[in-house]
């Protein structure tokens, strides 16, 4: 292959960059009323143009960064515009609309969060999917809406953590207490969320440190059983901290916990509204 001199060169560069901003702008659109999906596949075309060797590097970069920034906007839209959907389920009584719907809107989320979506949008979202999952024909249940105004009046006003970050990433719940099976020993919850778990426990007669990880069986014994079967499954959790003063360990789950939402769907089929801890 022939050596380019530097006019060719540049003459290439220039050629290839307008074909990239060419991308960048049909991406763009598509991310604003598309199917993410689609959004995806017009930024795998555009990562193997910026991988063309004669692409000028710093160049490559910028697009990368925009070319992310529109991918995530893409599936924060998606989420939120699945979330409206499935609350209309909830209100309609179409449980099973409602619930493909989270489906999907935790996979868009997932994929979000992967793209570098921030804080603010994954506790929105996280409050969202446990008030649609309170949703009913006649509403949203006065428990969660008090939840949800305690959460809102705490993040504006409230105390302040000494660093200043608040940790609480979802809505816990007291009641009712989920128990929790782990390497033969039984214990149950001082509260619980999609995020984590409170286990009354004490530190002391725990055999791991804070970082440790372990296998959970979660079930609810007010729960009724499903087809004979106890609601409910194994979790994997983490040790993130152990509070002698209330003789507990605290868990947090890698990911919302689908074993911990499918036991809210059981309790709201059941009639059991969970109570928020106050």
């Amino acid at each position: 292959m022939p050596v380019m001199d530097a006019d060719q060169r540049r003459k290439l560069e220039d050629q290839l960059i307008r074909k990239a901003e060419e991308a960048l702008r049909t991406l763009r659109r598509e991310a604003e009323t598309g199917d993410p999906a689609r959004v995806d596949s017009l930024a795998e075309g555009l990562a193997g143009l910026l991988k063309t060797r004669e692409f000028p590097s710093l160049r490559a970069a910028e697009f990368r960064e925009l070319s992310r920034a529109y991918q995530r906007g893409a599936y924060q839209r998606s989420v939120d515009s699945l979330l409206v959907q499935a609350e209309r389920c909830g209100h309609r009584g179409d449980d099973k609309g409602r619930n493909a719907l989270l489906t999907l809107a935790k996979d868009h989320f997932a994929k979000a969060l992967r793209l570098g979506a921030d804080d603010e949008f994954r506790h929105g979202v996280e409050r969202r999917v446990q008030a649609t999952l309170m949703t009913s024909k006649d509403g949203v249940d006065d428990r969660t809406k008090q939840a949800a105004k305690r959460k809102l009046e705490q993040h504006d006003v409230g105390a302040k953590p000494p660093n200043g970050i608040e940790h609480r990433r979802a809505i816990r719940y007291v009641d009712p207490a989920l128990v929790v099976e782990a390497e033969g020993r039984r214990c149950t919850t001082i509260n619980w969320s999609t995020r984590g778990l409170l286990v009354d426990l004490p530190p002391a007669e725990f055999g791991h440190a804070v970082g440790g990880k372990l296998r959970l069986e979660l079930y609810c014994p007010e729960v009724p059983e499903r087809g004979g079967q106890r609601v409910g499954g194994r979790q994997v959790a983490h040790v993130v901290r152990l509070d002698p003063d209330r003789h507990a360990v605290a868990l947090s789950f890698p990911d919302i916990s689908t074993v911990v939402l499918d036991l809210m769907h059981a309790m709201k089929d059941a009639g059991i509204k969970p109570e928020p801890e106050r």
